[in-house]
């Protein structure tokens, strides 16, 4: 058995049970509804509630094109239903607790019903075309850092860091053709991605030739990529082989020396690879006396770059938890789930991404991308 089954399980059954919930709240105006209404509506629903579970069954077989239309639609479901159910066991709530202490007719009922799920669709809506928006349009975070180091005949150096790209059937070609005049509108002198390019399936990558796009991102001291988890859930062997026609420098367990002036570390997926080589162990013959920079996707145990001597950690994997109330859950996981922060001589950056998982939207959080002006002794 995969071992991602029992999740892939457990997922599929809260999915369902929440569909269905949203179901027999939505029901309960089809007395006002004509009888083709409600054809129409139970229709749609299913074709909604199933078009995400069929392209994601379907992704090695299904044509591309295909694929597009059933994830968009099916992606944005599982968004509405997150907040449909929120929103009417919130309204279920207050219901139950008026009718503790106040008799309802059943007209009553009935109106409280049909202004319930009216509210709810047009609330639901208009939250999902804020979202939609602000994954459309990321945003450029600035960071101005302070490396006590001298790195050769470097004063100062602009790193563009990104990462959880997600590329696939919703994040398409022509989205990373963005993604990349975005990041080359910098003008960087480095490019950092931190894992996570590849969504659920290289096939989508290989038949649009992404990689063609991504060697189009221009940094004259070169693009470094970390592994990532979902990198190894779409089957290693084929997320290296699409990486290797890229023209990035692949760093695994490893570290790179820029022009003798400065150090960079990629590390394994802490998530994908239990026995991966600690950073001790990576880093015991560099130099330290050259700025270190750490790419690690997922932001785990960050006391080990201050003991190691890293001078910048860049990390993705969070998302900022891409949608509220998630962002509350990875608050609680990690322990700097999003942004900037500074131990000792460390500087840490955990980045919301670029890309996302499932729904196209961004409730609470933003993507982005992060332009490091970096300053050396």
């Amino acid at each position: 058995m995969h071992a991602h089954y029992p999740f892939f399980v457990i997922a599929f059954v809260v999915y369902t049970l929440i569909n269905l919930y949203i179901y027999l709240r939505t029901n309960q105006i089809r007395q006002t509804q004509s009888k083709l209404e409600q054809v129409f509506r139970n229709i749609s629903f299913l074709l909604f509630y199933s078009a995400f579970i069929i392209a994601m069954l379907g992704r090695n077989f299904i044509p591309l094109a295909i694929q597009k239309i059933l994830y968009f639609p099916g992606t944005i479901w599982m968004g509405m239903i997150l907040y449909l159910f929120l929103f009417f066991l919130l309204t279920d709530t207050v219901y139950f607790i008026i009718r503790l202490f106040h008799h309802f007719s059943s007209e009553n009922k009935a109106r409280f019903r049909k202004i319930q799920v009216y509210s709810g669709i047009i609330l639901v809506l208009c939250l999902l075309i804020y979202g939609l928006f602000h994954f459309l349009n990321p945003k450029i975070v600035e960071q101005n850092i302070h490396i006590g180091k001298t790195a050769g005949d470097y004063k100062r150096l602009k790193i563009v860091g990104t990462s959880d790209l997600h590329l696939g059937v919703a994040i398409d070609k022509s989205r990373l053709q963005q993604y990349v005049n975005l990041i080359n509108n910098q003008h960087p002198d480095l490019i950092l991605i931190a894992g996570d390019l590849i969504d659920n399936n290289v096939l989508p990558l290989e038949k649009e030739r992404m990689w063609e796009t991504i060697n189009e991102l221009k940094a004259p001291l070169g693009v470094y990529y970390c592994l990532g988890n979902h990198d190894y859930m779409v089957g290693i062997d084929s997320a290296m082989s699409f990486l290797r026609k890229t023209d990035m420098h692949l760093l695994i367990d490893t570290t790179v020396v820029i022009n003798n002036s400065i150090q960079i570390v990629g590390r394994d997926d802490k998530q994908r690879n239990r026995d991966r080589k600690s950073l001790n162990e990576i880093v015991k013959n560099v130099d330290k006396s050259l700025p270190l920079l750490l790419l690690d996707h997922e932001p785990y145990y960050l006391e080990e770059a201050e003991e190691n001597g890293i001078d910048l950690q860049f990390s993705g994997h969070t998302h900022r938890g891409q949608i509220f109330p998630m962002n509350l859950f990875v608050k609680w996981m990690y322990e700097l789930p999003y942004g900037y922060r500074q131990k000792g001589n460390t500087h840490y950056y955990v980045s919301s991404g670029l890309g996302l998982w499932g729904p196209p939207l961004r409730i609470g959080t933003q993507s982005e991308i992060v332009v490091f002006n970096i300053e050396f002794n």
